[in-house]
């Protein structure tokens, strides 16, 4: 009977699908994120990845708008984003009988930024509500007009100043080119004093990172101010966390996995100590902010 049963297991023992048979530390899993959080997150892939030989986080960077389709689909266990799940996820959700988990891990915020060229040092929300519904049509104490430039169209950036500036009214957003690429931008702001630039602040936020020293030279950012009264503050990791800089947005990231698997694990990990420590380090606001033990020691 013994030898029945081996022999039985032998033949019904498939291979290990790492897609299907993963756990929280091993396996093979597809992450879906915004294209503004790459710098975010290529360094807690990294870690991670590092962390756990086993494990294959392959993470798939999009425009929100592409991104909202291509988190329905079957493959995709984890989505990092400025967004919470809408209707149209949510019922896609319950049609796979999944109970999914949304959960803010830091705050991002929308970048000012303008031509060193560019005389104006500070700007408030009404004026920026007024250069972008047309209102507005010139930079403040000058008759240079207003050119309002944003990455691309399909960007999370033009809906987030539209949640933060019009209470999310699209129609309200009515001034505004989208160009092909945050290159493009970059140099078209720098070349350009008329111009003023949208762009995620994690793209920016790390001065570690030679590609965000690159992308911020030749360009300054501008303080936003609530109103006249209200002081100017720059986009940083205290005005972000106390959201005294008025342009701020979650990042928000969803587990849509039916199992405690790979997604979940690297989920965990973006949300745990570590992976907060990473996003402290790189100069945004994390959720949690890490605990430092410090040992006094008389000499």
């Amino acid at each position: 009977m013994l030898v029945i049963a081996l022999l039985f297991n032998a033949c019904t023992n498939t291979p290990v699908d790492p897609s299907r048979d993963d756990t929280p530390v091993s396996g093979r899993a597809v992450v879906l994120a915004d294209e503004d959080l790459r710098y975010l997150l290529e360094d807690h892939q990294l870690v991670f990845n590092g962390t756990y030989p086993n494990a294959q986080v392959v993470i798939h960077y999009l425009p929100e708008a592409e991104l909202t389709k291509a988190m329905l689909a079957d493959s995709v266990r984890c989505i990092f984003g400025s967004f919470k799940p809408g209707g149209e996820q949510e019922a896609y959700f319950r049609t796979r009988n999944l109970s999914t988990h949304v959960e803010r891990v830091a705050t991002d915020g929308i970048a000012v930024i303008a031509s060193l060229q560019n005389p104006v040092q500070q700007l408030t929300v009404p004026q920026l509500q007024g250069m972008l519904s047309g209102e507005l049509g010139t930079w403040p104490g000058t008759t240079t007009r207003v050119t309002a430039l944003f990455e691309r169209k399909e960007s999370g950036v033009p809906r987030s100043l539209v949640d933060s500036l019009f209470n999310g009214d699209p129609s309200q957003l009515k001034r505004g080119a989208a160009l092909n690429n945050l290159d493009e931008l970059v140099q078209r702001v720098a070349s350009d004093p008329s111009a003023l630039g949208f762009i995620a602040f994690a793209r920016i936020s790390d001065l570690d990172d030679a590609r965000c020293r690159a992308l911020r030279s030749g360009l300054k950012l501008i303080p936003i101010a609530a109103n006249d009264s209200s002081t100017a503050h720059l986009p940083e990791q205290s005005t972000l966390k106390d959201k005294s800089y008025p342009l701020c947005r979650g990042v928000i990231m969803t587990v849509a996995e039916g199992k405690s698997g790979l997604g979940t694990g690297f989920a965990s990990f973006v949300a745990g100590h570590k992976g907060q420590r990473i996003i402290l380090k790189q100069g945004l606001a994390p959720e949690r902010v890490p605990v430092r033990d410090i040992e006094l020691v008389q000499p």
